[in-house]
């Protein structure tokens, strides 16, 4: 059982030890996420203003405040999910630097064994 499950470790490392990470590209889709975000956060900002007329014209029928329910949920939803497309460009963004970090604490530590290799 040891030697199997040993085999499987052994396949599963063989395989995860060929992706390759490029955080430049992981950045910039972070950063061009958080752009989207923004931009779409600003033009959801006014999508729905001639509904204000709407509203305004069916103001003493049950219809316009109906109209003004459905504006103010619905711009909230999507105000709410660009705000998510923002946070997980953030994320994005802090998984990179996470790679980078482990990746220069991977070499110091590597360093530091040869240079202790090197002593003995």
């Amino acid at each position: 059982m040891y030697k199997t499950r040993c085999r499987e470790i052994e396949r599963i490392g063989a395989a995860v030890g060929d992706i390759r990470v490029d955080t430049a590209k992981v950045r910039s889709a972070g950063d061009d996420m958080k752009a989207l975000s923004s931009d779409t956060q600003r033009r959801l900002s006014h999508v729905l203003d001639s509904s204000q007329e709407v509203y305004y014209d069916a103001m003493f029928w049950k219809s316009g405040n109906a109209v003004m329910s459905c504006r103010t949920a619905w711009e909230d939803h999507m105000v709410e999910l660009a705000k998510k497309m923002g946070e997980l460009g953030q994320r994005l963004q802090d998984s990179a630097d996470g790679y980078d970090a482990a990746d220069q604490e991977a070499v110091s530590r590597l360093k530091a064994g040869l240079q202790d290799l090197g002593r003995h």
